[in-house]
């Protein structure tokens, strides 16, 4: 196959532009809505993540990147370097992650069988730390100031209020 001058190329792109027909005409792929990351969501931390399960399905969502590891929304851990991060049209970030797998694809690299047990030591440390959960304070606090204006307006009622 014979491949075509520069001359050529431009022809055909301005034949797509303008033909009177629009099935003709070749649309630009967009990028799934739940995987796109807004700039205010980037600056904290987000980044979009089409992840494909085993049956083939491919789905979007977002998910904020701690310690280079991200939870999906049903509760797999995945771990990521940023080196597998991919740019959709220079403005959203996004990654492409089996389900099966704990670390993302990288396009850009031969494919090749990855060590995927680099990862592991992150994410355990991370399940571990979101099984830990904190204990209000804030609500001992109010109950405590409860029990004391209870027991300043019983004193009261009882002393007979002078």
């Amino acid at each position: 196959m014979k491949e075509k001058n520069l001359v050529e190329k431009v022809e055909e792109i301005y034949e797509n532009l303008n033909s009177p027909n629009k099935k003709d005409r070749k649309k630009a792929m967009k990028i799934m809505r739940k995987a796109k990351v807004s700039r205010s969501k980037l600056k904290k931390g987000y980044i979009g993540v089409i992840k494909i399960e085993e049956n083939g399905n491919a789905s979007g969502e977002k998910s904020k990147i701690e310690n280079f590891v991200y939870k999906l929304k049903k509760g797999d851990y995945h771990v990521s370097d940023g080196g597998e991060k991919l740019w959709w049209n220079g403005k959203h970030p996004f990654l492409i992650q089996p389900t099966w797998k704990l670390s993302p694809l990288d396009l850009r690299k031969k494919p090749e069988e990855k060590n995927e047990t680099q990862g592991q030591k992150l994410v355990l440390a991370t399940m571990k730390k979101d099984l830990i959960t904190k204990k209000g304070t804030g609500n001992s606090i109010i109950w405590i100031v409860l029990l004391i204006v209870a027991a300043v307006i019983g004193y009261s009622l009882i002393k007979g209020g002078a």
